[in-house]
């Protein structure tokens, strides 16, 4: 914990918090003078008994009460679809500690990149709240202190060692599986116009190791073009969604009817906006908890196309 950050939250401590903290400090050690000439402040009270917390919190790396809970968050690793999905399961873990005995709320943001991160990915932010503007999150009603770490983020360290000891925090990322996230800020009275979709394919810019599962072929995607041009005659807009183009396809997806795609970022976003949406992916613990949250995933394209069909008939009829 860097010595601004520590700075910054003693700051606003209120005088009698001081005294409390500073004296429950004093209490647990063998206050002789030479112990309390350390904390001296030229006959500054106020100053003596922020420097006994403060050596206490660069000793000890958390403060003397237990109401502070520190997240660990990679603003440039993994993929953007991940860093959405972390940053609403804290959101919604701080709205839960914030009702309890939690009164103060840390996000360790780690800046540095992953090697494979393509430039297009990275973002530059320095502040937590940046991230949640991004995401068209809604701000919290808490406050959120940033610690800005120019280090590299270890996503496994992250994920299996740090945050998921919080019981809260475990519990939120069952609850993502049931596709409650924290909410999306954007126009909902917008009139629903079109049909919005993305896929991978083996080819461009999507040719990374972990994407197989979610690629369609040539040959599903010539299909998936027969079947949206029969649609387009019949009535239906089809509007691709942007690559990463975030706050474009924020906008888009308030149009949609509903959203055709891999599995991904936007099929995350998508369900966060409680936009209906078709997902193919090989994966079968994605596809039995998208089908679960009501939604509809399936490793076969052809059944993602007859869903499709399907739904866009039920429009006809709305």
């Amino acid at each position: 914990m860097n010595e601004k950050l520590i700075d910054n939250i003693i700051q606003d401590y209120s005088l009698r918090e001081l005294q409390i903290c500073s004296s429950g400090i004093l209490s647990l050690y063998d206050a002789t003078n030479n112990f309390i000439k350390q904390f001296k402040a030229d006959h500054d009270s106020h100053q003596f008994y922020k420097n006994v917390i403060k050596w206490y919190v660069k000793k000890h790396q958390r403060f003397p009460e237990d109401k502070t809970v520190v997240f660990k968050f990679g603003v440039n690793s993994p993929g953007l679809g991940d860093r959405f999905i972390f940053t609403s399961n804290l959101l919604l873990t701080i709205n839960t500690l914030s009702s309890e005995m939690y009164s103060r709320f840390i996000v360790d943001m780690y800046l540095l990149k992953e090697e494979d991160l393509g430039p297009e990915q990275s973002l530059n932010f320095t502040d937590f709240y940046d991230v949640i503007d991004f995401f068209h999150f809604q701000k919290p009603t808490r406050p959120i202190i940033s610690n800005v770490l120019n280090e590299k983020w270890d996503y496994h360290l992250y994920e299996m060692n740090y945050n998921m000891k919080n019981e809260v925090y475990k519990e939120y990322n069952r609850l993502f599986k049931k596709g409650i996230f924290w909410p999306i800020k954007y126009d909902k009275t917008v009139k629903k116009e079109i049909i919005t979709f993305m896929f991978y394919v083996p080819y461009g810019k999507h040719t990374v190791d972990y994407l197989p599962k979610k690629w369609i072929s040539a040959e599903e995607e010539k299909a998936f073009n027969q079947l949206k041009d029969h649609l387009t005659n019949i009535k239906f807009n089809f509007v691709r969604l942007e690559d990463l183009n975030y706050a474009k396809n924020v906008e888009l997806l308030s149009q949609s009817h509903l959203l055709i795609a891999s599995e991904g970022m936007w099929t995350h976003l998508s369900r966060a906006m409680n936009i209906d949406t078709i997902v193919y992916t090989q994966s079968p613990e994605f596809a039995e908890e998208i089908n679960e949250q009501g939604h509809f995933c399936s490793g076969n394209f052809e059944e993602c196309l007859t869903k499709l069909k399907e739904k866009c008939i039920d429009l006809c009829f709305q």
